[in-house]
Protein backbone atom coordinates (compact mmCIF):
# COMPACT_ATOMS: atom_id res chain seq x y z
CA UNK A 1 0.00 0.00 0.00
CA UNK A 2 2.95 2.44 1.06
CA UNK A 3 4.57 1.60 -1.91
CA UNK A 4 1.83 2.25 -4.28
CA UNK A 5 1.32 5.38 -2.96
CA UNK A 6 4.77 6.49 -3.59
CA UNK A 7 4.52 4.96 -7.12
CA UNK A 8 1.83 7.15 -7.64
CA UNK A 9 3.03 10.58 -5.86
CA UNK A 10 6.46 10.10 -8.01
CA UNK A 11 4.21 9.57 -10.98
CA UNK A 12 2.59 13.12 -10.15
CA UNK A 13 5.73 14.67 -9.48
CA UNK A 14 7.28 13.49 -12.32
CA UNK A 15 4.60 14.93 -14.57
CA UNK A 16 4.15 18.63 -13.48
CA UNK A 17 7.20 19.57 -14.91
CA UNK A 18 5.75 18.84 -18.51
CA UNK A 19 1.64 20.19 -17.87
CA UNK A 20 3.48 23.65 -16.56
CA UNK A 21 5.89 23.92 -19.86
CA UNK A 22 2.73 23.52 -21.50
CA UNK A 23 0.77 26.08 -19.57
CA UNK A 24 3.04 28.47 -20.87
CA UNK A 25 3.83 28.60 -24.64
CA UNK A 26 6.86 30.16 -26.32
CA UNK A 27 6.74 34.28 -26.84
CA UNK A 28 7.85 35.29 -29.68
CA UNK A 29 11.31 37.80 -29.62
CA UNK A 30 11.00 41.35 -29.28
CA UNK A 31 11.19 43.50 -32.29
CA UNK A 32 14.22 46.06 -31.58
CA UNK A 33 14.29 49.44 -30.29
CA UNK A 34 14.70 52.02 -33.41
CA UNK A 35 17.29 54.53 -32.24
CA UNK A 36 16.82 58.22 -34.29
CA UNK A 37 19.32 60.01 -32.46
CA UNK A 38 21.88 59.91 -30.08
CA UNK A 39 24.09 62.96 -28.73
CA UNK A 40 26.60 63.61 -26.49
CA UNK A 41 28.03 67.11 -26.10
CA UNK A 42 30.82 68.78 -23.35
CA UNK A 43 31.82 72.32 -23.22
CA UNK A 44 35.34 73.53 -23.17
CA UNK A 45 35.60 74.74 -19.61
CA UNK A 46 36.82 78.16 -20.75
CA UNK A 47 35.35 81.43 -18.54
CA UNK A 48 32.05 82.28 -19.40
CA UNK A 49 31.13 78.83 -21.21
CA UNK A 50 28.61 76.55 -20.26
CA UNK A 51 29.43 74.18 -17.01
CA UNK A 52 26.98 71.50 -18.02
CA UNK A 53 27.72 68.21 -20.40
CA UNK A 54 24.97 66.47 -21.86
CA UNK A 55 23.59 63.28 -22.96
CA UNK A 56 20.35 62.75 -25.22
CA UNK A 57 18.36 59.91 -26.68
CA UNK A 58 15.64 59.13 -28.79
CA UNK A 59 14.11 55.96 -29.98
CA UNK A 60 11.01 54.15 -30.76
CA UNK A 61 9.49 51.28 -29.31
CA UNK A 62 7.17 49.30 -31.82
CA UNK A 63 6.45 47.11 -29.38
CA UNK A 64 4.06 49.74 -27.89
CA UNK A 65 2.48 51.01 -31.10
CA UNK A 66 5.69 53.18 -32.30
CA UNK A 67 5.53 55.14 -29.30
CA UNK A 68 8.34 57.81 -29.40
CA UNK A 69 10.48 57.66 -26.32
CA UNK A 70 13.45 61.25 -24.93
CA UNK A 71 15.51 60.59 -22.49
CA UNK A 72 18.44 62.97 -21.28
CA UNK A 73 20.86 63.84 -18.49
CA UNK A 74 23.07 66.23 -18.05
CA UNK A 75 26.00 66.95 -15.37
CA UNK A 76 28.56 69.28 -14.46
CA UNK A 77 32.30 68.00 -14.79
CA UNK A 78 32.69 67.54 -11.01
CA UNK A 79 29.63 65.55 -11.63
CA UNK A 80 31.29 63.01 -13.81
CA UNK A 81 32.43 59.66 -11.47
CA UNK A 82 28.16 60.13 -10.25
CA UNK A 83 26.43 59.48 -13.62
CA UNK A 84 28.19 56.05 -14.25
CA UNK A 85 25.97 55.11 -11.36
CA UNK A 86 22.79 57.08 -11.75
CA UNK A 87 19.46 55.56 -12.64
CA UNK A 88 17.83 58.45 -15.06
CA UNK A 89 14.43 58.55 -15.27
CA UNK A 90 14.33 61.90 -17.08
CA UNK A 91 12.48 60.09 -20.00
CA UNK A 92 9.65 61.57 -21.94
CA UNK A 93 6.67 59.47 -23.88
CA UNK A 94 4.96 60.57 -26.83
CA UNK A 95 2.09 59.80 -26.42
CA UNK A 96 2.14 60.85 -22.88
CA UNK A 97 -0.05 57.22 -21.23
CA UNK A 98 0.17 55.78 -18.23
CA UNK A 99 -0.58 52.45 -20.16
CA UNK A 100 2.84 52.97 -21.94
CA UNK A 101 4.64 52.29 -18.03
CA UNK A 102 7.98 54.34 -16.93
CA UNK A 103 11.51 54.28 -19.29
CA UNK A 104 14.43 55.05 -17.53
CA UNK A 105 18.29 54.60 -18.46
CA UNK A 106 21.85 53.77 -17.10
CA UNK A 107 24.99 55.09 -18.75
CA UNK A 108 27.65 52.17 -17.52
CA UNK A 109 31.15 51.76 -18.26
CA UNK A 110 32.14 49.31 -21.26
CA UNK A 111 34.08 47.50 -18.98
CA UNK A 112 34.55 45.93 -15.91
CA UNK A 113 37.66 47.79 -15.23
CA UNK A 114 36.02 50.72 -16.46
CA UNK A 115 39.29 51.51 -18.55
CA UNK A 116 38.97 53.60 -21.60
CA UNK A 117 35.39 55.01 -20.52
CA UNK A 118 34.30 57.90 -21.56
CA UNK A 119 29.86 59.56 -21.18
CA UNK A 120 31.50 61.05 -24.74
CA UNK A 121 32.17 58.07 -26.95
CA UNK A 122 32.72 55.20 -24.78
CA UNK A 123 30.04 53.74 -22.62
CA UNK A 124 27.04 51.12 -22.81
CA UNK A 125 23.33 52.38 -22.71
CA UNK A 126 21.04 50.28 -20.59
CA UNK A 127 17.03 51.38 -21.41
CA UNK A 128 14.42 49.60 -19.24
CA UNK A 129 10.76 49.87 -19.75
CA UNK A 130 8.71 48.85 -16.33
CA UNK A 131 4.52 48.86 -17.51
CA UNK A 132 2.07 46.84 -16.39
CA UNK A 133 2.98 43.07 -17.76
CA UNK A 134 6.05 43.20 -17.37
CA UNK A 135 9.94 44.61 -17.58
CA UNK A 136 11.89 44.87 -20.87
CA UNK A 137 15.73 45.60 -21.37
CA UNK A 138 17.94 46.49 -23.94
CA UNK A 139 21.58 47.23 -23.82
CA UNK A 140 24.28 48.90 -26.14
CA UNK A 141 27.63 49.49 -26.07
CA UNK A 142 28.53 52.68 -28.10
CA UNK A 143 32.19 53.65 -28.99
CA UNK A 144 34.57 53.31 -31.56
CA UNK A 145 36.11 49.78 -31.26
CA UNK A 146 34.77 46.31 -32.61
CA UNK A 147 31.35 47.77 -34.51
CA UNK A 148 31.44 51.24 -34.85
CA UNK A 149 28.78 53.48 -33.94
CA UNK A 150 29.58 56.52 -32.50
CA UNK A 151 31.31 59.41 -34.12
CA UNK A 152 32.24 62.97 -33.33
CA UNK A 153 34.85 65.31 -32.42
CA UNK A 154 36.49 68.18 -30.10
CA UNK A 155 37.46 70.70 -31.34
CA UNK A 156 40.70 73.15 -30.07
CA UNK A 157 39.03 75.00 -27.51
CA UNK A 158 37.94 72.05 -25.68
CA UNK A 159 34.04 71.59 -27.15
CA UNK A 160 33.49 68.07 -27.93
CA UNK A 161 30.16 66.94 -29.43
CA UNK A 162 29.21 62.92 -30.52
CA UNK A 163 26.42 61.12 -32.06
CA UNK A 164 25.42 58.41 -34.08
CA UNK A 165 28.37 57.43 -36.59
CA UNK A 166 27.36 58.77 -40.10
CA UNK A 167 27.97 54.72 -41.56
CA UNK A 168 25.41 53.32 -39.43
CA UNK A 169 22.01 52.54 -40.76
CA UNK A 170 19.06 54.80 -39.35
CA UNK A 171 16.97 53.84 -37.33
CA UNK A 172 20.02 52.49 -35.55
CA UNK A 173 18.61 48.89 -33.86
CA UNK A 174 19.14 47.72 -30.36
CA UNK A 175 17.75 44.27 -29.63
CA UNK A 176 15.36 44.24 -26.37
CA UNK A 177 14.34 41.42 -24.15
CA UNK A 178 12.05 40.18 -21.70
CA UNK A 179 13.07 40.27 -17.59
CA UNK A 180 10.54 37.47 -15.58
CA UNK A 181 9.07 39.34 -12.73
Amino acid sequence: MLLTLFVSLATVAAALPSAQKLDRPERPPLKPLEINTLSTFAPSGRPGSSLHSFFNVSFTDPEFNNTTVQCGTQWTYDETDTVWTRKNSDCLVNPKSKKVGEWSFQLLKPTASGEGASLLNNFMLHLRHDWTSGVHVATQKFGWDGKRNIGGMCSASGVCQFGLWEGVERPYLVPQFRLER
